[in-house]
C-alpha cells in the first residue's frame, strides 16, 4: 500500500539536484509526483511504497512528513500587509499547527499540520489579516491530501458529512442535472 507524503530539502535544488534527489527517493522506495521550491527550501510530493526506507531519505537530507504538511505560498495583493500576515501566522499567537512562516520575496511561505489547524482556519486568518487591503493568491507547494481537501471543501460548502471518496460525484451530479455542460469526450 502506498502512502502520500511530503519531503522537504534545505536549499533550492536545481534540475541536476532534483534529478539526483529523484534517483535517491526512488532507490529508497518513494516516487516523487511533483517538485516546487520557496523561501530557501525544495518540496517534493511523494508516494511512499510499503517498504520505503524513510530513515535513508532523512539521512540524505530530506525531512519526511507523512501525512504531508500543508505548505502554502501566500501573496497578498497589497505587499505592505506581508509583515502583518507573517506576524499572525508565524508570531507568538500563531495557530497551534503552524510550524513555520517565512517571507519569500513578496509572499509568505507557511508550513502547518492540517490535523492541528485546518486549512480553512488558515485561509480565514489570512483573509481577516488582509481585510483592510483584501486580495491574495494562495498556492499550495505540496499536493494537498484527500483528508485536507475534503475538510476544506466541507467548510466552504457547509456540508459536514462529505465523504472523500465521493467528493466530486456528490457535487458534480447536481450541476450536470441542472444543465451544466458535460465534459467533452476524448
Amino acid at each position: 500500500m502506498k502512502r502520500f507524503a511530503g519531503v522537504r530539502y534545505h536549499g533550492v535544488l536545481d534540475e541536476t539536484g532534483r534529478n539526483a534527489a529523484t534517483r535517491s527517493l526512488r532507490s529508497a522506495g518513494a516516487e516523487p509526483t511533483s517538485w516546487t521550491s520557496g523561501a530557501g527550501y525544495t518540496y517534493a510530493s511523494v508516494l511512499l511504497g510499503s517498504e520505503c526506507d524513510v530513515e535513508r531519505i532523512v539521512a540524505e537530507g530530506g525531512r519526511v512528513d507523512c501525512p504531508p504538511l500543508v505548505v502554502l505560498r501566500i501573496r497578498p495583493d497589497a505587499g505592505r500587509r506581508l509583515a502583518a500576515l507573517e506576524s499572525a501566522l508565524g508570531g507568538p499567537g500563531r495557530p497551534a499547527g503552524v510550524l513555520e512562516a517565512r517571507p519569500d520575496g513578496g509572499a509568505l511561505i507557511v508550513e502547518f499540520d492540517a490535523r492541528r489547524t485546518p486549512l480553512d482556519v488558515v485561509v480565514a486568518l489570512v483573509d481577516a489579516e488582509l481585510a483592510s487591503a483584501p486580495g491574495r493568491t494562495i498556492e499550495p507547494l505540496v499536493t494537498l491530501d484527500d483528508r485536507t481537501l475534503t475538510g476544506f471543501a466541507s467548510s466552504l460548502l457547509n456540508e459536514t458529512a462529505l465523504d472523500p471518496s465521493r467528493l466530486i460525484e456528490t457535487h458534480l451530479e447536481p450541476l450536470l442535472a441542472a444543465g451544466a455542460p458535460e465534459p467533452a469526450a476524448r
